[in-house]
């Protein structure tokens, strides 16, 4: 593995055009003397959201307090020494909208590539580049897929990495974009020792909370390399709220916190605010969207967290009074399988299958849908006579029911509950919708569960339904924080113990680089070998190629398998 360390910090009195690795290394300064905190765009810059014809681009003015708003110039070019306009504006900061600016730039041209920056005071920003979406024969698209961003838990190694790399044409961002607990909550004990530690200090409840952790993650140089150096096409998950957040609630908002609705409402306007994402409906809950690549590809994203969930199970309440396979049966029949437990309304499900529907008429080969939370069918294997008294001992900190869900382990519970194992009877009228359409040749990327999935999708009676890819972390922990040196054992019980998996990984951060050709996709998982130094090592922790097969897509091809691995992936341990 190739190992990467900081450069210093740069300096400049004009704005920095992209070189051919696609960033520098800390927030430009672009005013001699000015410190990282008071420079005019500290936050850096973004973009995203993209049409064929145009695209948002995202700043902050810093240090400004007149109530009259600080106007802020705009321009977007051809070229990276900005002397091919292609279009210019003006937009106000106002302290209402938390001096952030979000241009929705128009007339731009399909699937070309832009540079823009922002002016203040006669102070430029630090360029961005962003590609607009090709409306003509498109032969490769390539997505950065990341997820699962906790500021304590250490550096944004896996966005340097990202950002090092010109060719992507966005970054696929699919939740977690940062987490909402107070300094030292989950994932963040290795804060103090590496020196981050949460702003602001507590949970977040209120609109200045929300914003001040918005801005806290806009100071990492990693995440504004990569948003100048890439497009995001962003979904929130649950911790842009409140975890386990759903339609009524969330696990994390408790009594004493205020209303549900206010929270919610804050988290919402926050991100809004400080993220390159249009609204287009005025409900700020409606964020699925479709993104057209051309002649080869329609993505989806999707939401299922705030509009339509019902309240997630918690299996604590079960797993303590359940005694033999008999009560693990009444708690799947009475309790897991009940009808009308919602993911999804009806008007999110019409969109995303009328989007596929006039993707497979179009003849594109391919239909990608952004999706949070694993949709995959995972069932717990028999953990009791693997699971050691350390192991327990160390999830008991975060998970004090864990014993009773190992002594029941074998009874096929779900792994996650949040996930849509949570939801089975949403899930299988999800996916009788898309088999009514024709549409059995869908390919999933996942967020959410810290860990490297391949899974195959298969409706509760076997129909196939497409394929799923799941991405680890960015910097949250990983089973290996639990399980140590044991990880990889746990990986491969998991993998023999559901038909559905094809390959499970639970050791590494990283991301996933998936590109789409006419014939083939190609995923590569992308690991770091540490997120707790500056210096790290990237490389793929496996590599794996989906084809077209008759209605469907499959699996072929892995890479970087042990033998184990390749013979539970090709269906034979």
């Amino acid at each position: 593995m190739i190992k990467f360390s900081r450069r210093k910090l740069l300096a400049a009195s004009t704005a920095l055009p992209l070189a051919a690795c696609g960033r520098v290394d800390a927030p430009q300064q672009f005013n001699s003397g000015q410190s990282e905190e008071t420079s005019t765009f500290a936050h850096g810059v973004a973009s995203g959201d993209m049409t064929a014809n145009s695209a948002i681009i995202w700043t902050r003015v810093s240090g400004k307090t007149a109530e009259a708003g600080a106007v802020v110039q705009w321009e977007i070019s051809t070229n990276e020494d900005f002397d091919a306009p292609a279009a210019s504006g003006a937009a106000i900061a106002y302290s209402e909208n938390d001096w952030t600016v979000k241009v929705d730039v128009k007339d731009l041209k399909p699937g070309c590539l832009y540079y823009y920056r922002f002016k203040s005071d006669e102070t430029l920003s630090q360029a961005g580049r962003l590609k607009t979406l090709p409306e003509t024969a498109t032969n490769t698209v390539r997505f950065a897929v990341v997820s699962c961003t906790n500021w304590e838990a250490g550096f944004f190694n896996v966005y340097d990495h990202i950002a090092r790399d010109d060719s992507f044409d966005a970054v696929l961002h699919l939740g977690d974009y940062f987490y909402e607990y107070g300094h030292g909550g989950w994932g963040g004990s290795a804060g103090k020792a590496i020196g981050r530690a949460h702003e602001p200090a507590t949970e977040l409840l209120s609109l200045a909370d929300y914003r001040t952790r918005h801005a806290q993650y806009r100071t990492d140089p990693n995440l504004q390399a990569m948003t100048a150096a890439h497009a995001l096409l962003p979904i929130w998950d649950d911790h842009e709220t409140a975890n386990d957040s759903w339609t009524g609630g969330a696990q994390n908002h408790n009594e004493g916190e205020g209303s549900w609705a206010d929270r919610k409402a804050a988290a919402l306007r926050a991100y809004y605010e400080w993220m390159p994402v249009r609204n287009t409906t005025g409900n700020l809950e409606d964020m699925y969207k479709s993104y057209s690549f051309g002649d080869l590809l329609t993505l989806v994203t999707v939401e299922t967290r705030l509009s339509a969930r019902a309240e997630p199970i918690n299996i604590d309440n079960y797993t303590k009074d359940m005694n033999g396979p008999e009560d693990a049966e009444k708690f799947r029949t009475d309790v897991l399988y009940a009808p009308d437990r919602l993911m999804m309304d009806a008007a999110q499900t019409n969109f995303i299958v009328d989007e596929f529907s006039k993707s497979k008429a179009a003849g594109q080969p391919w239909r990608l849908m952004g999706n949070q939370v694993v949709l995959g069918r995972l069932q717990t294997a028999d953990l009791t006579p693997h699971v050691k008294e350390e192991n327990i001992l160390a999830m008991e900190k975060d998970w004090p029911a864990v014993r009773d869900f190992v002594k029941n382990s074998a009874y096929g519970l779900p792994i996650y509950p949040d996930s849509w194992d949570g939801y089975p009877w949403a899930r299988e009228q999800f996916y009788g919708r898309l088999k009514a359409a024709g549409l059995t040749d869908i390919v999933v990327v996942t967020g959410d569960a810290h860990e490297f999935w391949v899974n195959d999708l298969t409706d509760d009676g076997g129909t196939k339904i497409g394929v799923e890819l799941g991405t680890t972390s960015v910097t949250s922990p990983t089973l290996y924080s639990y399980f140590g040196d044991d990880t990889p054992d746990y990986s491969m019980l998991v993998t023999q113990s559901n038909p559905d998996v094809r390959y499970y990984n639970a050791m590494h951060n990283g991301y996933i680089d998936l590109t789409f050709t006419r014939n083939k996709a190609n995923a590569k998982l992308v690991k770091v070998d540490t997120v707790l130094e500056r210096a790290y090592g990237a490389g793929a922790a496996a590599e794996f190629t989906i084809r077209p097969s008759g209605d469907s897509v499959k699996f072929t091809s892995p890479k970087g398998l042990t033998m184990l691995q390749r013979a539970l992936f090709s269906g034979l341990g």
